[in-house]
């Protein structure tokens, strides 16, 4: 398992037009979504969007990273079995996967394959399993966002959980799931604000506690239904001393 920053894998894109897969997703993915806009941007790697439906543009295809690979949805899983050999190349941006269909769909790839896991509990899930391909382990694409932190504003705690099938934790009374309320391309600015009101968020929503971390908030995150959570907490948000994970 070797860890590369995918700005410097895609150089060799730079320029070049890609077709791009976004699944539909939550408020909280548009985080994910904006990072990779700025990882593109900053290459010149023009992106088509493509869905189930749409014709091949390009023989290059970039799925955007996320928590979608996994046995809980089928987005990715359903444009892979009908799309993939259409494409030479195809490159997974920075995601959790498990789940030996997800396996499967990736021996079955014909064209050259490159995998990137956000943690490493599915890179070495991946590492065991995959036939042939490259695999990588980076941070989730939200972490090419930066924004302005300003220490010891904001007040109270945002309780953001979930009530989805993720979900394992007790609802707190206040609570307010911010990233239910918008989609995966949604611009920020509502989503940035709402954390801002705050001092502290808990939350059992990854991109929630990656964007208040980024805002330099304090934040508790809590684990979800399987090892997403805690996976990318490990590898990336246990770097800033104001998160901490609650077991």
């Amino acid at each position: 398992m070797r860890e590369l920053n995918p700005q410097k894998y895609l150089e060799k894109y730079t320029g070049a037009p890609v077709d791009f897969f976004r699944f539909p997703g939550n408020y909280g993915d548009s985080l994910i979504w904006h990072g990779t806009k700025i990882l593109l941007s900053s290459l010149g790697i023009t992106e088509r969007y493509v869905e189930l439906s749409s014709p091949v543009y390009s023989k290059i295809l970039f799925i955007d990273g996320g928590g979608n690979f996994v046995d809980y949805y089928i987005d990715i899983k359903d444009f892979l079995l009908k799309k993939a050999n259409v494409y030479k190349e195809i490159v997974i941006l920075p995601h959790t996967i498990f789940g030996e269909q997800q396996v499967e769909i990736l021996n079955s790839v014909q064209g050259d394959l490159t995998v990137f896991c956000r943690e490493k509990i599915s890179a070495e899930f991946i590492e065991k399993k995959l036939t042939h391909g490259k695999l990588y382990v980076w941070h989730d694409c939200a972490f090419y966002n930066s924004f302005e932190k300003i220490p010891g504003k904001g007040s109270g705690i945002l309780n953001a959980f979930r009530i989805d099938k993720e979900s394992v934790c007790e609802i707190p009374e206040s609570n307010m799931d911010i990233s239910y309320n918008g989609y995966a391309q949604k611009p920020l600015d509502e989503f940035l604000v709402m954390i801002r009101k705050y001092k502290e968020v808990h939350t059992d929503r990854l991109h929630v506690a990656i964007g208040a971390a980024l805002l330099g908030k304090q934040v508790r995150l809590f684990p979800n239904s399987y090892y997403k959570n805690k996976a990318v907490f490990d590898y990336s948000l246990s770097k800033f001393p104001n998160v901490s994970f609650v077991e």
